[in-house]
């Protein structure tokens, strides 16, 4: 496989990455450094750097001379991500709030909203719902709580677009019209209710994930009965 030079472990990065969260490598597999090496046609130096780089988003959960082992879950490692995910979130529109004008944050905010809206059905969806919630870790002002913002929120996209394909178009439309009432209490200054309702919207997220995952549980116990 060729690829272009823009920097072979950037390259690879970035197509594990979105391999792992498109579940095109699913959970719990190991990635082996000469089956890498061979598929890209490169040393083991940009494979190297690339896996380094998945286990800082939190993509890898062990890393060995042969290769590295993809992240597995359950629930209660949904729940984790998802509980921290709220915690840096709510703490990045109260520092927003303090820190830097409201208005021009708004103004970001529907611009991520509009894209969003033009984008449902689709994976560009998440990158913008990613975008929209990172704008208030940017104007917090605090490099740290982006870093962490960063790496769980990659965790929480990938449980996302793994899982909520059967109701994404109706998880879609909620998630905007909760972002827009999200905006309108930041902008009348409440960033109080800015924060109960991005709960809500976080707390709302475990449940569907919950109902997805019985779901799943309950349709693969009807196939090895039939079995």
């Amino acid at each position: 496989m060729l690829i272009n030079k823009k920097t072979l472990s950037d390259q690879i990065y970035d197509i594990l990455k979105m391999e792992i969260l498109k579940r095109k490598i699913p959970f719990g597999t190991k990635l082996v450094n000469r089956a890498l090496q061979k598929r890209f046609g490169v040393s083991s130096s940009p494979i190297r750097d690339a896996i380094n780089r998945l286990n800082q988003d939190g993509l890898i959960t062990s890393i060995d001379k042969t290769g590295a082992t993809v992240v597995d879950f359950d629930y209660d490692f949904f729940l984790e991500v998802n509980e921290v995910l709220l915690y840096v979130v709510n703490t990045g529109i109260k520092l927003s709030f303090e820190k830097s004008d409201t208005e021009e944050i708004c103004k970001h905010l529907e611009e991520y909203l509009l894209l969003q809206e033009k984008c449902i059905g689709t994976d560009e969806f998440y990158d913008y719902d990613y975008k929209f919630h990172k704008t208030f870790i940017e104007y917090s002002r605090n490099t740290r709580l982006k870093k962490i913002f960063k790496e769980y929120n990659v965790l929480h996209e990938m449980l996302v677009r793994s899982y909520y394909e059967s109701e994404t178009f109706q998880i879609q439309e909620d998630s905007i019209k909760m972002h827009k009432q999200i905006i309108n209490a930041f902008r009348d200054k409440d960033y109080q209710l800015a924060m109960i309702l991005t709960e809500e919207h976080y707390k709302g997220a475990e449940q569907i994930f919950k109902k997805i995952l019985q779901q799943r549980k309950e349709e693969l116990e009807e196939e090895d009965s039939c079995d």
